[in-house]
């Protein structure tokens, strides 16, 4: 096996086991608010956001129309979204947050920042910059690798 190989496994190994624990720590206080991690994270597009097109909201997440449109439709029965449609070409919807969407994306947000923050409090700042530097670029090749794939 290649060195670029085991690097691979040993990062997908790596993701596999924050995305568990990450799952695990926040995992009661989202379901406080009744909503998944998946659920959270579109509420977080909103919220950085502000009002989208539900086509663009699932390019955004890099999940299809299909998944997009169940997981609106969840939020927007439990009072977290609010679909609109468009005055002038009645294909398009638009989604936003409702003051209550707006209430548990801060509360929840906060709450993770409270939890990671202590985490990485004791990682030296130069490492932690590095860290961070790194981490946005795979993000960033891996949604570029992502959209490619689409042909967007």
């Amino acid at each position: 096996m290649k060195k670029s190989e085991e690097d691979a496994q040993r990062l997908m190994q790596e993701f596999y086991r924050i995305a568990r624990s990450r799952h695990a720590l926040f995992y009661d206080l989202l379901s406080g608010y009744g909503i998944t991690m998946h659920q959270f994270h579109l509420l977080m597009y909103l919220k950085m956001r502000g009002r989208m097109k539900v086509t663009d909201l699932g390019n955004m997440m890099l999940v299809s129309m299909p998944t997009a449109s169940r997981m609106l439709n969840t939020m927007c029965e439990k009072g977290l979204v609010k679909k609109t449609g468009d005055d002038k070409d009645r294909r398009l919807s638009y989604v936003e947050l409702t003051r209550e969407g707006e209430r548990v994306v801060e509360e929840a947000h906060a709450r993770q920042i409270e939890v990671l923050a202590e985490v990485l409090e004791g990682m030296p700042e130069s490492d932690m910059e590095s860290f961070l530097a790194q981490t946005e670029r795979l993000a960033d090749e891996l949604t570029s690798l992502k959209e490619k794939e689409r042909g967007d």
